[in-house]
């Protein structure tokens, strides 16, 4: 077996095994989220609207990215007439997950940063009003900035990956995905991060007063940051080098490690939606307290019934008999 025929049937098997395993993980981890972080207890807190707000982007990565990908590797892709307007839509509804997701945990790292800021004015920000605003203005910039994916993609589709229809189109969406997601972002957040730190070791009359669920989200936000950065760095590499060498001659074998190496970094990207659950139960006591409430609450709910069925009984004996009222 030659070099370039092992390189394709490596790349075969990693399309389609890791979307099968992002799909699983990513569908039950996210869901979980949602129900985790819409409960009483965590709902009120505005870092917790950021990760809601991530979990719902992580979706569309997840379907949009992963299973596509996952049916191309069974050659199950749409006729030729249907495949541009596919590869604008997938392509399109997968990078607004992405890069949605990217922004809103940026959004998560401000808030943090603003609730541990010494300064009154700035931990006003952190607020669940303030936090739904910016969520919905992330999500209104991300579509804006995404939407010329409708016209810069056409049905070009080679290995599992839509490419641009013209070379400015391809310069432009790789500025673009190192600015809105793989690059600008984690940038952010490891500067948003190591303010929030230097604010809290600065403010030492505040720890008092930061309860113990904001430091654990905290924890549990630094350590999806540190993820995102180790899954989202390859990407950057990838982009910037294409563009280095795109004028050069190349060999075939190069230009299929290239190919290989191209759809390996974007199933890391992809794996990036599927992780936080994981990593939030391994590092957060409140996620994980909830997480056991969440599954154990039905069964604490009989315990109450009985109080409630006598009163229930009480007041009807009442109805039915008004006048041992006033025999008393």
């Amino acid at each position: 077996m030659s070099s370039l025929t092992s390189i394709q049937v490596i790349q075969s098997q990693l399309l389609r095994y890791i979307p099968l395993i992002t799909i699983i993980i990513g569908t039950i981890g996210n869901i979980l989220n949602c129900f985790i972080f819409t409960r009483r207890s965590l709902r009120r807190n505005p870092c917790s609207i950021y990760f809601f707000a991530s979990s719902i982007a992580n979706f569309f990565a997840i379907y949009f990215g992963c299973f596509t990908r996952l049916l191309s590797s069974f050659s199950i892709d749409p006729p030729p007439s249907q495949m541009a307007l596919y590869c604008k839509s997938k392509t399109f509804l997968t990078y607004i997950g992405l890069a949605g997701s990217a922004w809103f945990i940026v959004g998560a790292c401000a808030d943090r940063y603003a609730s541990s800021a010494a300064t009154v004015r700035i931990r006003s920000f952190s607020q669940v009003k303030v936090a739904r605003r910016v969520v919905v203005l992330i999500a209104i910039l991300v579509i804006l900035v995404y939407f010329q994916m409708n016209f810069c993609f056409d049905g070009n589709i080679q290995s599992a990956n839509c490419y641009p229809a013209s070379s400015f189109c391809n310069y432009w969406n790789d500025f673009n995905l190192l600015i809105t997601f793989s690059l600008f972002p984690p940038i952010l957040m490891l500067i948003l991060g190591w303010m929030t730190i230097r604010n809290v070791r600065l403010g030492q009359h505040l720890r008092r007063e930061t309860n113990f669920k904001d430091r654990q989200l905290t924890a549990m936000l630094f350590i999806q940051v540190i993820c995102i950065v180790i899954l989202s760095c390859p990407i950057s590499i990838q982009k910037i080098y294409t563009n280095l060498t795109l004028n050069q001659n190349k060999s075939l074998e190069m230009k299929q490690i290239e190919s290989f190496f191209a759809t390996f970094v974007v199933l890391l990207a992809l794996l990036n939606t599927a992780t936080s659950f994981y990593l939030f139960t391994l590092t957060g006591k409140v996620f994980r307290k909830e997480l056991k409430q969440l599954f154990w609450s039905k069964r604490q709910q009989p315990t109450v019934q009985p109080t409630a069925t006598v009163i229930i009984k009480a007041a009807n004996r009442k109805s039915l008999f008004p006048g041992i009222q006033n025999e008393y």
